[in-house]
């Protein structure tokens, strides 16, 4: 996975060094090149200086090609401007953005954009998320029956009708979000590799659900 993590303070440092350690190709932008220093020696990515949201930085961190962009700075202002370019403009796959103010975040997480708040577990909860959106995250739960499931389609079922994904009173298929976009798929819509789907499944056919994606 490509990641770019734009702002170098204490927690950016922490999710760029994890990503590294994952063995996933990292580059972090931050305006103060004196932050870098905070990085260590271990750490095996690239940093950039520059503006997070400046089009020939991004393109320098080769924005054309990432799969997420994580917004670290301390400055809502900011991580909100770096989330709508990377989510609106380059169609970024996955887009989090740290968010101290909680009414933004939900604005913004109602747009399609994750955010991390102060009230979370910051690094914990951008590495559980970026686990879950690879294969299956539940979402939310209704009651005891029904569980709302974000997945993301795998290679094997690129071309497969998304009808097949609903199984009447068991799964239905809510949405797809594919390059930046929604939509509700059409009976003679086709799944394509990595579109995230939302499904609702009851909760007694949730193994039954998983196999079906393959996951």
């Amino acid at each position: 996975m490509k990641a770019l993590v734009i702002g170098c303070g204490r927690f950016g440092v922490q999710v760029s060094e994890y990503l590294a350690w994952k063995n996933h190709d990292v580059v972090v932008v931050d305006s103060d090149s004196e932050s870098f220093h905070a990085l260590s020696k271990e750490f095996t990515g690239r940093a950039l200086c520059g503006i997070g949201y400046d089009k020939d930085i991004l393109e320098q961190a080769g924005i054309s090609t990432i799969d997420v962009v994580i917004g670290c700075t301390s400055s809502d202002s900011l991580n909100a401007v770096v989330a709508n370019i990377a989510k609106n403009v380059y169609h970024v796959p996955i887009v989090i953005a740290r968010m101290y103010d909680p009414i933004r975040a939900r604005m913004f997480e109602a747009m399609g954009i994750y955010t991390v708040s102060i009230t979370r577990l910051g690094l914990d909860n951008v590495v559980e998320y970026l686990e879950g959106i690879k294969s299956w995250r539940v979402v939310r739960k209704f009651g005891n029956d029904v569980q709302l499931v974000r997945a993301r389609i795998p290679a094997s079922l690129e071309g497969k009708p998304f009808s097949e994904l609903d199984v009447d009173g068991k799964i239905k298929l809510i949405a797809v979000e594919r390059q930046g976009y929604s939509f509700v798929p059409k009976q003679y819509d086709f799944c394509e590799y990595s579109d995230i789907v939302h499904l609702s499944v009851s909760m007694d056919y949730l193994e039954q659900a998983r196999d079906l994606l393959q996951l």
